[in-house]
């Protein structure tokens, strides 16, 4: 009769070689004499998981746990057997008292985040990931997965610089930074998107989702640089729905500061309309109308009136949650008009960006812009007083 360790040692080198079959058999021989064996219920569970039988995988697994529970490998193997049956809360739980195994290992900590952020908590999930990040410097992938649950959460700054962190750890780790363009690209960032992008394709020339995304990219930076007010001159501005829609008209020139270094003085020139003034600065051009835009402030001059009237100018329509179209007062649908034609964004994104403001954000930057509420300089002393708005201006 063979010894009890000869079939466990000839089981181990079956499947070693790759014969999956007499190896588990190997292993459930010998465990029919040695049911306490820990280390040979682990190997059979890993055993059938690479044979895809995660409830048989599941069961083995269990049982190496209940054997030794302080085994982090057996622990870590089971949750993912309960992660493939779809049991998230039972996984969970494992990984939890993996966790509390000192040291803590860091895979633990990342998967522990990764099943939390399956099952959509991602504040929890936030944490503990932030934890894996810590505990391995160099894991990307817990980086990456940190990032997903920042934009789950919809908090995209952190989740764009855990994206920039997973492509510092691993530079070739493709999809974090295939996706650090995405989240770059949805708040405007087309420009810096692009050099993630080209990063990718000089690392896989043949990366084919990369290169079509950089087109898209591509032509979407060119029709919002074509659309986008800011850059341009008063001619494009006066042809702009905001002008010609609102009827806004042309006033005076205003003084203004000396550029920053001593330099010429830039034009602000006013136009008006009813409940409306809008600031446009521009550079030290060679005359009227040929300075480039490098700021423009809506100021509504009667806010509460603007805020009761109806939007019958513009035609502005939101998406509630319910997924009804819903029609805007005037206040909103002229600063959402706005803020499209100045920074040459989409109504979705101008929606977004207005939230922003209105919730209390100092400044928001999107597409090499920067937004604020701002007074109007010198205004305070004008019939009414101080004139307050959005200000959107050119960065750098």
């Amino acid at each position: 009769m063979t010894p009890p360790e000869a079939l466990r040692a000839r089981a181990l080198d079956l499947l070693s070689r790759g014969d999956m079959a007499g190896g588990i058999a190997g292993l459930e021989g010998h465990l029919e004499a040695e049911p306490d064996d820990a280390g040979a219920w682990r190997a059979l569970g890993a055993a059938y998981a690479a044979e895809g039988r995660w409830a048989d995988a599941a069961r083995a697994l269990a049982r190496a746990v209940d054997l030794d529970g302080g085994e982090v490998d057996a622990r870590l193997a089971y949750a993912r057997a309960l992660v493939r049956l779809g049991q998230l809360d039972a996984a969970a739980a494992q990984l939890r008292q993996g966790a509390a195994i000192e040291p803590p290992d860091p895979r633990v900590l990342r998967e522990l985040g990764i099943v939390l952020y399956d099952r959509r908590d991602y504040d929890e999930a936030a944490r503990w990931l932030a934890r894996a990040c810590e505990a391995a410097p160099d894991d990307g992938r817990a980086a990456f997965a940190l990032g997903l649950t920042h934009e789950a959460r919809r908090d995209i700054a952190p989740a764009i610089a855990a994206y920039r962190e997973a492509v510092r750890r691993a530079p070739g780790f493709s999809d974090a930074r295939l996706t650090l363009a995405d989240a770059l690209a949805s708040i405007g960032e087309h420009e810096q998107a692009l050099g993630e992008l080209e990063a990718l394709l000089a690392r896989e020339r043949s990366h084919e989702r990369a290169a079509r995304n950089r087109d898209v990219l591509q032509r979407a930076l060119a029709e919002m640089r074509a659309r986008r007010l800011l850059g341009k001159t008063e001619r494009e501005l006066a042809r702009s729905a905001l002008v010609v829609e609102a009827q806004l008209r042309r006033r005076e020139q205003l003084p203004a500061p000396e550029a920053a270094g001593g330099g010429a003085a830039r034009q602000v020139v006013r136009y008006t309309a009813p409940l409306l003034e809008l600031y446009a600065t521009l550079d030290a051009g060679g005359g009227p109308g040929s300075g480039v835009i490098e700021a423009l402030h809506l100021v509504l001059t009667d806010p509460d009136r603007a805020a009761r009237a109806e939007d019958d100018v513009f035609k502005v329509t939101v998406i509630a949650e319910d997924g009804r179209q819903t029609p805007v007062n005037y206040a909103t649908g002229v600063s959402l008009t706005f803020l499209r034609e100045a920074l040459g964004c989409p109504m979705t994104q101008a929606s977004a960006l207005y939230a922003s403001l209105l919730q209390g954000s100092p400044s928001v930057g999107w597409g090499g812009a920067t937004l604020r509420l701002a007074s109007v300089p010198g205004a305070a002393s004008t019939p009414g007083g101080a004139r307050h708005g959005i200000l959107v201006s050119r960065r750098g």
